[in-house]
């Protein structure tokens, strides 16, 4: 009697397919880029089997044997080639190469495209009675991909038939299985689970072995979750996606890996204190930030010193400077998008660190067999360290941040490929800028203070034909509060706000080549906002002044509140032809904006208010195209209209206009990628983005009642930015962006075009990491970037009436400040114990102890000017134990 046991063990894929890089700029559903290896989203499925011959002339001998094959497998699911890795002899490998060169296979697919494998087969013949008792018919063992040890404690379960777990060398066995296909699901801790159809045959035993691939892959990272969903569906073209185990490893990040969006093509240098995100030309207001589909309004806390959210909860995140789906909107800049890691499910775990800057810790953890949790927090404490580390009283001249943030993750399995996800975000900054002054009246301060938190909750459904579904409701508060102190009356201007949104989308396939995306995105806000003081602070973009200045005369206040929302359908088609070279992706999204507000005029006595509410709907057509034209040449296209509400603050019935309705940007931009070796690649990409309606203030001195603020702006940006980029190895990997850049703004009809307050000309960066060997890692950053353009006070005249010196303005924006120039270095080493492991490092900011211009002030005659610069030299010592 013979028996067969064979395996489809993925232990050598040859997947070739040209797809894109993972740090490259791309149109990819999870962040794909073109020119780096694909990602397997189906496995290829035996449907035909052929049995081999057991041969006659080992049947004497009373015993079996097993041959090791590669089997090359067509897009077609043809089997193309057999090659023999262990022979059993030429008897036993002939038979099997002439069974094995009739299979079929259901094919795999790459990118969620049928695409050519090699997989290693084994084929297992078995000369044995029939037995009389029940028999292991299905037995196998499960190890990890890469490490190829056995896994203990993976669960393998039999549709309808039962479950069995791996001993502690990887073993399962089921006793009479029954006989037929039968669906079978693999799940271990911190592993992709992997669901597979076998079949049994009588008479046979079917033995196999299954290598699963880590959710985290390396021991020493393991912040990337790499998702394989299927279908694909290619949409932002300009996407640049991190890699969490590379970003914490950059000099100058102090280990948080979305600090390394401020070095990527595309983003301006942002002034120390301001944590803004400025992307190809945009204000930092027009940039889109969302966390797991829901949005919050910083990236970084005050100071950009830290991200607003735990990298340790990060799987990925991706940069689109412009030009994206029709999947995001209610922005004219740039979308920035995280993704959280699923959470481990095997153990207890957690890290805690320190350094100069602050501390954080996180702990995770599974509570129930299918429910997981994870908590983090961080707080800052650099104003009170600082001058540990500097020899000057920094804290009088640099704004020094006071932070904090914590994050909450709950993950519950509802059954196979079906999950929900929340999460939970708190981030307050407080932030003081100061022009110190003998004389306590001339004292110039500007006290900002930003919180805000995030509630959502995320569905997940991925269907067995590839189709997937999300569904994430999500809800919360923010907070600010400007309060300037520039002489005379102080102004301040506090804004509380209850955020909520609803984002549905539904992905699968039209046709074989064919994907689409369809869903709904809806976002509100309602407002209540007060504001008192004068009526030019705080200062707009576009604005003449200096920092301190002090305000006019003119000073009022308001109180009111708003009401913004939209509900946006939207759909996105990919069309795969020319083999895969070349995507053709339409979307399409409709946006109605309602705007309503509790005042139209301006309070008089006892007046009742009078309210508003506008209503303008925006369709938004937009456009991408990728062709792989070569294996190592892709090009790429892109083209969109987008919209932007206006923001509650500028809606005043005093200092604003409530009648402000939508602002308009259209995106273009064209590139090329060409991968230079498997492991470099480089991008350039040029751009252009035209914005109108844009918000300004009033030009006339005397504006019309509830007009102080008029939608007559126009902006316009374009430049080229380019990306070189080596990707991880064992011992090395970084980059070198450049991204030229002229950034203009038309306040009035008639006028003419001026640079834009946040323009910069050149921005540079250039990063790399080595891997020194025993545990040690040395690195370096270098950046530089153009000051940003300010307007130069000229002249000055003594006024009797207020008492104090006015400036006289030159040109508007026709001066800069001075250039950024930083060197950064990190050095650090890695510990590994068996409880866990650790990591001391000095992370050294500011190596030539530059003074960096941030902002340009004068003494009070005007006749003197000077720099709020920002931080010297700060070597960062810290230290990492995680377990």
């Amino acid at each position: 009697m013979q028996k067969l046991g064979l395996m489809l063990a993925l232990l050598t894929l040859g997947v070739s397919v040209h797809a894109p890089s993972a740090f490259a700029q791309t149109t990819g559903a999870s962040g794909e880029t073109p020119g780096r290896q694909g990602k397997l989203t189906k496995l290829p499925k035996l449907v035909e089997f052929v049995e081999a011959e057991f041969p006659e002339s080992e049947k004497a001998a009373g015993k079996g044997a097993s041959v090791v094959l590669q089997i090359a497998i067509t897009d077609k699911g043809n089997v193309e080639d057999v090659a023999v890795i262990t022979s059993a002899g030429p008897a036993f490998d002939k038979a099997a190469e002439e069974a094995v060169m009739k299979f079929k296979f259901d094919p795999a697919e790459v990118d969620g495209k049928p695409a050519p494998v090699k997989i290693t087969y084994r084929y297992d013949f078995t000369f044995k009675e029939e037995p009389k008792q029940p028999v292991v018919n299905y037995d196998g063992v499960v190890m990890n991909r890469f490490t190829k040890k056995p896994i203990e404690g993976a669960k393998i379960t039999i549709e309808g038939v039962g479950e069995a777990v791996t001993d502690a060398d990887g073993h399962f066995e089921f006793k009479e299985v029954p006989l037929g296909p039968i669906k079978v699901a693999i799940d271990a801790p911190g592993l992709t689970t992997v669901s597979t159809d076998e079949t049994l045959v009588a008479l046979q035993k079917l033995t196999v072995k299954y290598s699963l691939e880590p959710k985290e892959e390396g021991d020493e990272e393991s912040d990337l979750e790499v998702v394989v969903v299927a279908p694909r569906i290619k949409k932002e073209i300009t996407t640049t996606e991190i890699k969490a185990e590379e970003g914490r490893r950059i000099p100058g990040t102090g280990g948080d890996t979305l600090k390394v969006v401020q070095n990527l093509p595309g983003v301006a240098r942002a002034s120390f204190g301001s944590g803004q995100l400025v992307v190809w030309g945009a204000a930092p207001n027009d940039t889109r930030i969302y966390v797991d589909n829901v949005r919050i309004p910083l990236l970084y806390h005050g100071g950009g010193l830290r991200s607003t959210v735990n990298s340790d909860l990060v799987r990925a995140i991706n940069l689109t400077p412009g030009g994206y789906g029709s999947e995001y909107g209610r922005g004219l800049g740039g979308l920035v998008t995280i993704d959280t890691r699923t959470l481990r499910n095997d153990r207890f775990h957690g890290y805690v660190a320190a350094d100069a800057i602050d501390a954080s810790a996180m702990v995770e953890a599974p509570v129930a067999e299918h429910t997981r949790v994870a908590l983090a927090a961080r707080k800052s404490y650099l104003d009170k360290t600082i001058n540990a580390f500097t020899d000057k009283d920094v804290n009088d001249f640099v704004p020094i941040p006071d932070y904090y943030d914590a994050q909450f993750k709950i993950q519950q399995d509802l059954r196979q490929n079906e999950s929900v996800d929340v999460i939970g975000i708190v981030s307050r900054d407080n932030l003081t800028r100061t022009v110190s002054n003998p004389d306590p009246a001339q004292v110039k301060s500007q006290d900002t203070l930003t919180g805000f938190n995030r509630f959502g909750i995320t569905y997940k459904r991925q269907f067995e034909d590839g189709t997937n579904l999300t569904f994430t409701p999500w809800g919360g508060t923010d907070h600010s509060r400007v309060l300037s102190s520039f002489g005379g009356t102080p102004t301040v201007l506090d804004v509380k706000s209850q955020e909520f949104g609803l984002r549905a989308q539904w992905r699968g396939r039209l046709a074989e080549k064919v994907a689409v995306i369809v869903g709904l995105d809806a976002e509100g806000s309602h407002s209540s906002i007060s504001r008192r003081g004068a009526v030019t602070l705080p200062p707009r973009e576009g604005d003449i002044n200096v920092f301190g200045q002090q305000p006019g005369d003119q000073v009022n206040a308001d109180d009111w509140s708003t009401t913004i929302g939209s509900i946006a359908p939207y759909a996105q088609i990919d069309a795969n032809l020319l083999d895969g070279k070349l995507h053709v992706i339409p979307g399409f999204r409709v946006e109605p904006f309602v705007v309503s507000g509790s005042r139209q005029t301006p309070a008089v006595g006892e007046t009742p208010a009078i309210g508003f509410a506008n209503e303008t709907t925006v369709p938004q057509p937009r456009l991408n195209v990728i062709y792989q034209m070569l294996p190592r040449l892709g090009f790429k296209a892109a083209v969109g209209m987008y919209a932007q509400a206006p923001v509650g603050d500028d809606l005043s019935a005093v200092f604003g206009n409530p009648q402000l309705g939508v602002s308009h940007a259209t995106h273009a931009l064209a590139g090329v990628n060409f991968k230079l070796r498997d492991d470099v690649t480089l991008e350039e990409t040029l751009f252009y983005s035209h914005s109108t309606d844009l918000v300004v203030r009033s030009d006339s001195p005397t504006p019309h009642l509830a007009q102080a603020l008029v939608q007559e702006g126009e902006g316009r940006a374009y430049g080229v930015q380019l990306l070189l980029r080596k990707e991880l190895s064992a011992r090395f990997f970084g980059w070198i962006s450049y991204t030229l850049m002229r950034s203009e703004r038309l306040d009035h009809p008639g006028g003419s075009y001026r640079l834009f307050d946040y323009d910069q000309t050149h921005v540079g960066a250039i990063v790399g990491s080595y891997d020194l060997g025993a545990g040690f890692e040395l690195g370096a950053r270098f950046r530089y970037s153009t000051g940003y353009p300010r307007t130069p006070v000229v002249g000055s005249f003594y006024s009797s009436r207020r008492d104090l010196y006015e400036p006289i303005f030159g040109e508007h924006n026709s001066i800069r400040i001075p250039a950024f120039a930083q060197v950064d270095a990190r050095l650090a080493k890695r510990f590994n114990f068996g409880w866990g492991k650790a990591e001391l490092f000095v992370d050294v900011q500011n190596v030539s102890n530059r003074k960096n211009p941030e902002e340009i002030v004068y003494n009070y005659t005007y006749e003197k000017r000077g720099y709020i610069s920002g931080l010297p030299i700060l070597p960062v010592l810290g230290g990492r134990f995680e377990w």
